[in-house]
């Protein structure tokens, strides 16, 4: 009387612990087929288990998650211009995508990302970038107080 008791009170779902009674061996639901049959798993076999067959040994304690990524918001310091001299071709496009998230991040509407004068590659592969970038409402070229063609000025959504 006691076990039927017992077995009437136990709720099992999916990823308890359970012994298959009539095997006396320890297994894991995988699923609920039925409303009194299980889908276990004892080692390397699944099996169809009928409810009166289980005996709940332990629930897993539900795992903490943490967030993945980390969001930084006004507070967070991120200077209002962007300096791209000296850089690679490539490592400055990747800072410069870096650049315009975190710049929305810490409200920014407008940034300048210099990138010097030289031979004009870096200038001509911002100006690209800026042009595609969904969050770039414009982009112009410095005035003569804000570094001429060594600068752009970006306007962001």
């Amino acid at each position: 009387m006691k076990k039927a008791a017992q077995k009437a009170k136990q709720t099992i779902h999916a990823g308890d612990e359970v012994k298959v009674v009539s095997f006396g061996q320890k297994g894991f639901v995988v699923e609920k087929v039925s409303d009194d049959e299980f889908q276990v798993q004892m080692g390397i076999m699944k099996m169809k288990v009928k409810a009166d067959d289980l005996q709940l040994i332990e629930r897993p304690k539900p795992i903490e998650t943490k967030p993945m990524a980390m969001v930084r918001g006004r507070d967070h310091h991120v200077k209002s211009e962007l300096d791209l001299r000296g850089e690679r071709y490539d490592d400055a496009m990747r800072k410069v995508e870096k650049y315009i998230d975190d710049a929305l991040l810490a409200g920014y509407h407008q940034v300048s990302i210099i990138h010097g004068k030289g031979s004009g590659a870096l200038r001509k592969g911002v100006k690209q970038l800026l042009k595609k970038h969904p969050h770039v409402k414009s982009e112009r070229d410095g005035g003569m107080n804000e570094g001429g063609l060594g600068n752009t000025v970006v306007e962001l959504k």
